[in-house]
């Protein structure tokens, strides 16, 4: 290894006395020491790299003397330009000496930001025309690859780079690192700010500790982390990734945690920001005034100040805190702020040693992140119909179409025109139970000229609304949507709000639209289906027949069932899976045999959550077996789904010819935790005497299901697959006896 000051005053024998950059880990003993070492003026921590090579070329053009670039090599993208267009030889000919450290070095573990970085360096380099050298980890090779560099550099009046490897350099303590005086944690404050948020608040944090922080309260409170992009590399640019976001979800408020040193690399997406007049973009700075994750070197923000900056660049609002008071009041401000607004939180240099990092890979993060924001607003407290009104009037609706049922509008037909009051509404019930594309098509022709659409009602309204609106959004008849004819979907949507009056399906919360063309039935599936609001109003439910609410109820308990094994299945769609189920283990005898108010709510939120497990996982062989049992048999569909749940149960947990490519373990395990998520050691059993309870009948020839093989040969294969064992038709046939 290599002693900092030996390497320093190697470079300065060879003419070297100006240094600039970004500081980097495997770099930041050797910036240490010339932090403590160089004077002020020929020491520049820049905002970037690019700036960095413009301040190495003025540098030249003042003194004719090479300067020092320091870097972290994913900084190589931001210096490009000027490398090309500014120093190289054939423009103005600038010399300078790039020290590059070598993250994702092949070989060698790091971070996944890196890999691909990693692999790139020396190709990047070789591409803009750059030479170079990995420098030695002995000092007297060293000195002649420095030797070989300046002789190049005097010789060609060129750019030359070495290329520094992890443990290069030899451990240096800065004497200089002073303390900002900030009491508050930074860790401290992002808990802080986590905690504020609403449970549909998006948060884009930026790269390093922030992110890492983020990640360890979700761990320490044992929530998901589907909330979160935490992103990696791409220093200063999560505000702008949480800008386009924020821009397609302007019915959630979106976060961003920033640091200092990131925003100050890319100050210029400030006005760029402002300039949308975003509401829901809420930017949080935790300004510690360093560096932090590579040496604590400092950043430029303590000569900064950061709410005249922004004020200066557009934002409408701008808070600032030190203390965890000052912090709960300006979130509380910022939360409430209806434009574009920023908080600073002065915060404490460091962080804790063992702070952990992210198990899972960034795809993983970027998949269930995507499918959080999918998901739509839900409003699921007892009462929550005040809602309707409210949504109105944020949407500034002046006319309103509602989609019904037929006769189970005219129990709530009050309730639902008293938030409507003061806004044009009509509504609409001309289709089938099972509705019909031609009915859709009907509906199109016929309505025009509303703001909002609300759907009341059970499964079929909602499905007929979702695939109604994506039709009118998109000018497309529904046999082209169902064809996938839409090559790109309109960027306009039509503010839509579910309202279900059934506890089963879900349908509420999922991306699947069942329709009919000539008497086939097809799920539609698409993002932009989904509903931009729920509102569960338990009420409804009341006075429901015994048997509907039986069977809406099975549908909702084996759909998170089915999801919670499904090979399709993801941390995310699980914990909504468990919750539902444990729900429906504490709820479903009571909301179907009485009506409560408080088994209805949860019953409703039971449906829901499994309705959003499905919409991650889809269902299994459950409801591929349900569907030609209500087709020939007319079983409503969610008694059809319960009569196989239990048999299926039965074969996944022994766990023969395992298709779920995580294995027969984890298939097992996965079963394991069902029984003890229903609180049971015979599932058999307890499926028995829940159905019994409720009046489901479970005996396939009482209820007249005859022609098992016919039954068996009609299963949809998909849903099969999505199983985690192989069923063939002898074991199907077994299920249906």
């Amino acid at each position: 290894m290599i002693n900092v000051k030996d390497f320093y005053e190697t470079l300065t024998k060879n003419g070297t006395d100006f240094f600039c950059g970004v500081p980097d880990s495997l770099l930041k003993d050797f910036c240490a020491y010339i932090a403590d070492n160089v004077p002020g003026e020929r020491h520049i921590i820049s905002a970037n790299e690019g700036n960095a090579i413009a301040m190495a070329a003025g540098h030249y053009l003042a003194t004719e003397k090479p300067a020092l670039v320091y870097m972290q090599n994913s900084g190589l993208g931001n210096c490009i330009n000027p490398l090309l267009s500014l120093t190289d030889e054939e423009v103005y000919k600038i010399p300078l000496l790039m020290l590059i450290g070598w993250r994702g070095e092949p070989g060698v573990k790091d971070e996944p930001q890196h890999i691909k970085q990693g692999k790139v360096t020396d190709k990047i380099l070789e591409a803009v025309s750059i030479d170079y050298d990995i420098l030695p980890k002995d000092l007297p090779e060293a000195e002649k690859v420095i030797e070989k560099a300046f002789k190049f550099i005097k010789e060609n009046k060129r750019p030359y780079a070495l290329i520094i490897k992890k443990d290069t350099f030899e451990k240096y303590k800065s004497e200089n690192i002073k303390d900002n005086r900030y009491k508050l944690k930074r860790e401290d404050a992002i808990k802080i700010a986590a905690q504020s948020l609403e449970e549909n608040d998006i948060i884009v944090s930026t790269t390093g500790q922030i992110s890492r922080e983020l990640y360890e309260y979700r761990e320490e409170k044992k929530q998901l982390h589907n909330k979160d992009f935490l992103t990696v590399g791409s220093m200063g640019h999560a505000s702008s990734v949480a800008l386009a976001i924020a821009i397609e979800k302007q019915n959630r408020n979106v976060y961003c945690f920033d640091g200092d040193g990131a925003f100050i690399m890319h100050m210029g997406a400030l006005p760029v920001i402002s300039q949308t007049g975003l509401k829901n973009f809420k930017h949080i700075i935790f300004n510690n005034e360093a560096h932090d994750s590579v040496g604590g070197q400092p950043t430029s923000a303590n000569q900064l100040d950061f709410k005249n900056l922004a004020k200066s660049c557009g934002y409408e609002k701008v808070f600032s805190a030190k203390s965890r008071k000052e912090l709960k009041n300006a979130l509380k401000k910022l939360k409430e702020a209806q434009c574009t607004a920023l908080l600073e939180i002065k915060v404490k240099c460091g962080a804790r040693k063992d702070l952990g990092r992210p198990k899972e890979k960034p795809q993983e993060n970027k998949k269930a992140f995507m499918y959080f924001l999918e998901e739509n607003i839900a409003f699921t407290d007892t009462g929550s119909l005040s809602k309707l009104k409210t949504i109105l009037e944020q949407k500034k609706a002046k006319s309103v179409l509602v989609f019904t049922g037929k006769s189970s509008y005219e129990k709530i037909i009050r309730q639902i025109q008293k938030q409507l009051r003061g806004v044009k509404f009509q509504t609409y019930n001309n289709f089938s139970i099972n509705p019909k594309a031609e009915e859709a098509q009907e509906a199109l022709k016929k309505l025009k000229g509303f703001d909002v659409i609300v759907a009341v009602g059970g499964g079929s309204v909602l499905d007929f609304a979702k695939l109604f609106r994506y039709c009118y959004d998109n000018q497309i008849t529904p046999q082209n949507a169902l064809e996938n004819k839409c090559q790109f979907s309109s960027a306009k949507k039509t503010p839509f709000i579910a309202i279900p009056t059934t506890a089963g399906t879900g349908a509420e919360a999922t991306k699947f639209a069942v329709v009919y063309v000539n008497g086939k039935k097809y799920s539609f599936e698409h993002r932009d289906i989904l509903p931009d609001y729920v509102i569960l109003e338990s009420s409804f439910l009341k006075g429901t027949p015994k048997y509907t609410k039986a069977c809406c109820a099975a549908d909702a308990l084996c759909q998170a069932i089915e999801s919670y094994w499904s090979v399709n299945s993801t941390k995310e769609s699980k914990e909504y899976a468990k919750r539902a189920m444990e729900l429906c283990r504490d709820y479903m005898e009571e909301f179907v045999t009485t009506d409560k108010a408080e088994p209805a709510q949860n019953m409703a939120l039971a449906a829901f959550l499994s309705g959003r497990a499905i919409n991650i996982s889809k269902t299994t062989a459950a409801h591929a077996l349900s569907y030609q049992i209500t087709t020939d048999y007319s079983i409503p569909h969610g008694h059809a789904v319960s009569l196989s749940i239990s048999k299926l149960m039965q074969i996944n947990e022994e766990a023969k010819k395992v298709i779920d490519p995580r294995g027969e373990n984890y298939v097992k395990e996965t079963l394991k935790e069902i029984k003890e998520i229903l609180k049971t050691g015979n599932p058999q059993k307890w499926f028995d005497n829940l159905f019994q309870s409720i009046g489901l009948e479970q005996d396939l020839k009482k209820l007249g299901i005859k022609n098992t093989d016919e039954l068996a040969k009609s299963v949809n294969i998909q849903r099969l697959k999505n199983n985690p064992v192989e069923l063939d038709f002898d074991t199907l046939k077994y299920i249906l006896e």
